[in-house]
Formats: C-alpha cells, structure tokens, sequence
C-alpha cells in the first residue's frame, strides 16, 4: 500500500496530544499517591518497631511502680493497719491495729477509731465436720476489718490467721483442710496475704508474744534486760511463762529476740495442765459425778456448781450417764465457795497444802520462786475488761459481781458479750485469784495483773505482741502478691496491648478485604488510562 500521500497532522491542542507511556518516562519523573516502596518498607519497620516498644514500656511502668510500692527498697509507710485473726476452738476473733511506723518501736493506737477487735461464732474446731466451710467462717470477721481498713491500703495491708489452740487434737489431715480452707478465703479478702501466714502457733511462741505485748504498754520494750518484766498469761487454753535470762544462763527453752538496739534472750514455756478450759472441764467432771452418785434415781439432776453465775440455766448431756441430762441451775452462785473449790483442786493436783505452792515451777527450770521472784513478773488473764493494770482486790469485786449477782441483770449489763463467754466469768476471775493469791502467794494489793478486754482492742493481748514482732521482722514486699512472675498489673497490661493489637490487625484486613481489586490499564487507541475492578 502507497502510504506516501498520507501527512502526520498536527495539533495545537496540548489535550490532544499523543501522552508518554509511562515506560517512556524516566523513573524519576514518575508520579503515583503510592509512596516507593523502600519508603513503605521503611514506615512499616518504624510502626513495628513502635508497637513492639510499648509492652516494654508497660512494663517498665509495671516494675517501677513495683519498686515503689516494694518496701524492701522504699521507706515504709508511717501510718498502716494489719489484720490478725486468733482462731480458736469455739469462736474466733478479729484483730486490727492501726499503728504509726515511725519510731524503733511502731505506735499502736487503741481508741475506738484505730484498733478495734471482733469476735464471733463458731470456732474453725466446730467445723471439723465441714472443714471446707472453715474459710466461710472468716468472712464476717474479714468484712468487720474491711470496713476499718481504708480500701485504698487493703492490698498493703498484711492479714494473717494464727490458730491458737483451736485445732488442737484433730488429725493432720483435718487440721491442713481447715487452714487451706481459711487460707482461700484470706487469698480472696483482698488484703495481703501468704499461705505461711496461716499457721498454728506454740505455746512458746505465744508467751514470746505475750512478754512483748506487755512489756510494750508497760514502756518496757527496748529497755535494758534486768529492767524488763517477765510475763504469766493465764489463757483459757494454756498458761504461759516468759522472762529475760543472762545470755549465759543455759536454759533449754529460750529465745533470741532480735529488736532495734537491744537483744533479748527470752525463756518461755507453755502448759495446758493449769488452764482455765482444763481445770473448769476437770471440776465439771468432779460435779457432775458427786450429783450422779447422790441423787442417781432421777433424770434431771441439779448441778450445784458455785462456779456458774446464779441462776444460769443449761442443759448438757453428762457423758457416761445413759442419756441423763443434767440441768445447770444454780440458784447458791458463790464467789468465795468457787475459790475453795479451785483452791482444792490445784492443791491436790499439785500435793501442796501450804502456800505459796511451787506449781508454776514445775515447768520453769532453775528458776528460785519467792515472792521476791513475783516482782519481777506482770500477770495477765483473758478475761474482763478491767483497767491493764489492775490489783487482785478488783479481781476479787469482779468476781463478786459474776459469780453472786442475778443471770438476768448480768446478761442485761453486759448484754454485747456472748452468753457462753459471760457463764465463765465467775469461773476465771476466781481461777485468777485461786492462782495468783492462794497458790503462789501474791499480795491483794499488787497492782500488776492485766486483763484482755473482750469489748475493745486490748493492749495486753498476745496477738499485739505477734503484730509488733512482725512489724519489726522486715517490710513485706507487696509486689510479691501474686505468684506469677510478672505480677497481676502487668499481666492486665499485656492483656491490653494483645487486644490492641489484635484490634489493629482485624481492622487492617478487613480494610484489605473491602478495598476492591484495581487493575490499570492504558488505552492507546483512546489515548488515556482505564481502570477496572478485578474479581477476587
């Protein structure tokens, strides 16, 4: 074919002009909304890298805020609260002390808005049955000491449970189910807690307690040894001894005590042989069987007990009597009668009939008892709320009261104490003034005998003393609350961030799967480019 005729036209539109292709252009004069893709390569390693940076950040957070929280490196707080609760066979009770830490030794506050206490019913030994519902048992005491406790310094707030004799006899399975049990309920409170914080406690280990609780409100604790008082505890479940002996002095049951600026060494021991709880089921016995043999015709006997406030009435069953039940109505409550009764007992007991009798001796070695040794000692008893520092003679006009006034105005006065509690009253104050006056011969007029006040928190409770040494033992760390490594803050941080994470990259790809399939192509007939939409 002759093209030879045919002339290039030309334009002097510039639209109409014949466009490049883009491979006629050189790679710099290219033009695209799409960044290259070393630049792309490059924002996508900054945002990778950004987003692998802030769990570490997180977690950096975590562990300062740890490290501050962490007493252990930090000054502790000056003002705290810490729980303890004294597990016992029938009932348990709640201690919280609200303290100032700003001294060698902490200051304890004991007015109605500081430390407070709480019992109640039953005690984890009652639940031997059940030991799964052991743990149940704590929570009224547990939300008693939330609403005492700020919430804000709950998780700094120590809680521990002492059984004080309350598992006594049960078998080693029985007694690691119950504490388990309590220890779920502690591990739930939301206070700080350990599983070794609940645990039972020795007798000699509570008289250690003891001598530091008394000596603490006597302004004694960190003075020089000989100025120190020794302790007797006569507790419902055993009776403890505690005194500071010459370093050299080679006794087998002692103690380093180990408190800023002074070192104690401290013999303690412990008997359940002149216990209230052992000596009140003695002489119930004693009774019991002198009505069995007089009047053994009837079924319903009247246990004339001078040691059971007059006109208390209940009813038990008397074991080895083929379902006789004896009625406890004492209308003859006596004072003086319950202590001759006591008197008799701890003598026959002991083979003592002239006092002062050497009956706590027995289990204080190389120790001369004479009156000049009682000097040296401050008697306490877990019973009424009498001043701390109280004579025998207010012992003895206590005694009076509970042992000789009417059940009925006794549970009207003191109508805020259990009445179970309130029965053994008579009981303990005349044990207490048995003991102390009759058998080792201290004076009606001394005034060195505390009392644990059932009502309110009480200075000369062992469980002070059990506060006060964990205080000085060293600062808890709180950051080791949790058992995992990284601790519960940083666990939530990192469930966070995987959620964030996880956000981002569902919302990239379904941007990916909803932005349509271009493909570009140009037409040169038509002298522009076309796009369409390719399936997927």
């Amino acid at each position: 074919m002759d093209l030879s005729h045919l002339q290039p036209r030309v334009s002097t539109s510039t639209s109409s002009a014949f466009p490049p292709h883009r491979t006629q252009i050189h790679p710099r004069m290219h033009f695209s909304t799409f960044p290259p893709p070393y630049y792309r390569v490059d924002r996508l390693r900054v945002l990778v890298a950004g987003l692998l940076a802030v769990p570490f950040l997180l977690y950096l957070v975590s562990v300062a805020r740890g490290t501050h929280l962490t007493s252990r490196i930090a000054v502790s707080h000056p003002k705290g609260f810490c729980v303890i609760i004294d597990a016992r066979a029938t009932a348990s009770r709640v201690h919280v002390f609200e303290f100032l830490n700003d001294g060698r030794i902490p200051f304890v506050g004991f007015d109605s808005k500081g430390s407070v206490s709480l019992s109640a019913r039953p005690g984890i030994r009652a639940l031997a049955a059940e030991p799964d519902r052991a743990g149940a048992s704590l929570r009224g005491l547990l939300e008693f000491a939330k609403g005492r406790v700020p919430r804000s310094v709950w998780v700094e707030t120590t809680v521990r449970l002492i059984d004080n004799g309350g598992l006594r006899g049960l078998t080693q399975e029985l007694k690691r189910a119950i504490l388990e049990s309590c220890r779920r309920e502690l591990r739930a409170s939301g206070f700080l807690f350990k599983d070794y914080w609940a645990s039972s406690i020795t007798g000699q280990e509570k008289g250690i307690y003891a001598w530091v609780a008394a000596n603490y409100v006597l302004g004694t604790l960190g003075a020089a040894p000989e100025d120190t008082l020794g302790i007797i505890e006569i507790g419902e479940a055993s009776t403890q001894v505690a005194f500071v002996i010459d370093k050299q002095h080679p006794m087998e049951v002692s103690r380093i005590l180990e408190l800023p600026g002074r070192t104690y060494k401290i013999y303690s021991n412990s008997t359940y042989e002149y216990s209230q709880d052992i000596t009140w089921e003695s002489l119930q016995n004693v009774w019991s069987s002198n009505m069995l043999m007089k009047s053994s015709d009837y079924m319903n006997e009247a246990l004339m007990s001078p040691c059971i406030p007059k006109g208390y009435n209940h009813s038990a069953l008397q074991p080895n009597s083929m379902g006789r039940r004896i009625s406890s109505t004492n209308l003859q409550g006596g004072f003086n009668a319950c202590r001759d009764n006591i008197r008799a007992f701890l003598q026959q007991k002991d083979g003592c009939s002239n006092p002062p009798c050497h009956v706590l001796p027995r289990f204080m070695p190389k120790l001369q008892w004479n009156l000049n040794t009682t000097k040296k000692f401050f008697f306490t008893s877990e019973l009424f709320g009498l001043i701390p520092s109280s004579s025998l003679l207010d012992v003895e006009i206590a005694g009076r009261h509970y042992c000789e006034d009417p059940w009925d105005k006794l549970k009207q006065e003191h109508s805020v104490i259990a009445e179970e509690d309130l029965s053994k009253y008579c009981f303990s104050s005349a044990y207490m003034m048995t003991l102390l006056h009759d058998i080792l011969g201290i004076p009606l007029d001394e005034k060195r005998v505390g009392f644990m006040d059932p009502l309110e928190s009480t200075p000369l409770d062992w469980t002070l003393g059990a506060f006060i040494l964990q205080l000085r033992a060293g600062p808890i760390d709180v950051t080791e609350t949790s058992s995992n490594i990284l601790g519960s803050e940083m666990i939530t941080y990192m469930s966070l961030f995987m959620v964030f994470i996880l956000a981002i990259i569902s919302g990239i790809i379904i941007s990916n799967w909803n932005r349509p399939k271009l493909k570009t192509i140009y037409d040169l007939e038509k002298g522009h480019y076309i796009v369409t939409r390719m399936p997927r």
